[in-house]
């Protein structure tokens, strides 16, 4: 075994798994479900985070060796499954997937990251961006330097969490884009399950919010790691109503440039093409 330490992610943009997965499935179906998922607006919104928001960092890692599996239906209609294609172009670490939908949502998700695993490797760093969310430029170069720092916990029983737990909600409401700084636990941006590539287990069977009952964890609060997206498509109310927001560590006359070094983000940019989608432009 080598002592490489594989990073592996996923993103999981727009697949309609089977009904019962998440808090705001549509009734109905899978056939509910996928009109939900491919109704022009939402598939709007989630290009714009896309372009301006998941991307640009992924773009600017400061280590490139990782891969993320962008998770999509086969189904996805053809206009929005080019210009996805379009936008991760010049991306190579991102490796798209058009599953065939319906399938439960933990297990597609599962084998995707299974068949991605490096069988050699010591250890395999896997993470979760979720379509509306980003991680920070150095994400992938920290999460491996930390492995180095932790990895005794790691020997004890082959799983270890590192949770990035500082960072920032992007909101995109009618009047532009807000952030508010947070320090959070256990939320799935910059969550990172360190485990050996043989398991028979995956990111997603852990619960995030309960994976320190089960695991030895770590949090990293020094720097802002990663951004949360909020609107109303949210399938969780966390962002929303953070429970445990702390903003004393927030800068905020330097805003623009601590997102443009720490998430490659341009919030003008991102303000005016807000904007734009908003009113139609």
């Amino acid at each position: 075994m080598s002592l490489r330490v594989q990073a592996l992610g996923l993103c999981r943009w727009n697949y309609p798994s089977a009904p019962g997965a998440f808090q705001r499935d549509a009734k109905g179906g899978l056939a509910a479900i996928r009109a939900d998922l491919y109704d022009p607006a939402r598939l709007e919104l989630r290009l714009f985070y896309l372009e301006h928001v998941v991307l640009p960092p992924l773009r600017a890692q400061t280590d490139p060796d990782f891969t993320v599996i962008l998770l999509m239906g086969d189904r996805l209609p053809g206009e929005a499954r080019g210009r996805v294609l379009n936008l991760i172009a010049d991306i190579p670490q991102i490796r798209p997937v058009f599953a065939p939908e319906g399938q439960p949502h933990q297990e597609i998700c599962r084998r995707v990251m299974q068949e991605s695993r490096e069988g050699d490797a010591r250890a395999v760093a896997e993470f979760r961006i979720d379509d509306d969310d980003a991680v920070a430029v150095d994400f992938i170069e920290r999460t491996r330097d930390m492995f180095t720092r932790i990895k005794a916990l790691f020997r004890s029983g082959g799983k270890l969490a590192l949770d990035f737990n500082r960072g920032y909600i992007l909101r995109t409401e009618h009047d532009g884009i807000t952030l508010q700084p947070v320090t959070t636990r256990y939320w799935t941006p910059a969550l990172v399950v360190y485990q050996r590539p043989q398991s028979d287990q995956s990111l997603l069977d852990f619960n995030h919010a309960q994976m320190w009952k089960r695991i030895p964890t770590v949090t990293f609060p020094k720097v802002p790691m990663y951004l949360r997206g909020a609107h109303g498509g949210n399938d969780s109310s966390v962002a929303h109503s953070p429970h445990n927001a702390e903003e004393a560590w927030h800068d905020e006359a330097k805003l623009p440039q601590t997102l443009h070094e720490r998430f490659a983000f341009d919030l003008p940019g991102a303000q005016a093409a807000w904007l734009r989608l908003l009113h139609g432009g």
